[in-house]
């Protein structure tokens, strides 16, 4: 035992770099029972207009989206693993390799909307566990955003990564971007 050779573990600089986080899968807002019955009241419009146009594939389509919208307004949350390291995004079992993306964009954290329910005013002062979001723009321009949710802890670690492989320009949010962050 006491020849035994201490082993030190020592940072090697060359090594890859990798993080890895788990986000909740978004989820719509609980629907209440006034809106389920509005759904079904629209559905059932929208199918007598196709009868009356003689549009059954429509009545088809309408009545598999209304019944898939009920069954999912019960489903619990799972949790989604990203992980961003040398060869590129992974999420669950999807790879993204960084060949595919032009550049990336971390969205600036915005102090109001954390603030306003009741947070932390300053950005040093919020928990690790607050989501933001930074995108992938795809080197094919008809292709949209790849927005991706992290913890607002991980932001230098992630940009550090990135930045080794894709320029950081910016992004606005789209109209349903922010339409999607206000309504579900």
């Amino acid at each position: 035992m006491e020849n035994e050779p201490i082993k030190l573990k020592i940072r090697d600089e060359n090594a890859p770099e990798k993080i890895a986080w788990q986000v909740k899968e978004p989820q719509f807002a609980p629907k209440s029972r006034e809106w389920l019955w509005a759904l079904g009241i629209f559905a059932v419009a929208i199918i007598i207009f196709s009868i009356l146009f003689k549009n059954y594939l429509f009545i088809v389509i309408v009545g598999l989206a209304a019944f898939i919208i009920y069954v999912l307004k019960g489903k619990e949350a799972d949790f989604l693993n990203f992980r961003l390291d040398d060869d590129g995004l992974h999420i669950e079992n999807k790879f993204y390799p960084y060949e595919n993306f032009e550049s990336f964009w971390i969205f600036p954290a915005r102090l109001d909307d954390f603030s306003r329910s009741g947070g932390p005013a300053q950005l040093d002062d919020w928990p690790a566990h607050v989501e933001r979001e930074f995108v992938f723009r795809y080197k094919k321009h008809f292709m949209p955003l790849l927005i991706i949710p992290f913890h607002h802890n991980d932001e230098s670690q992630i940009r550090k990564i990135l930045s080794k492989y894709l320029e950081e320009n910016e992004e606005k949010e789209s109209l349903i971007d922010l339409l999607r962050k206000r309504f579900f």
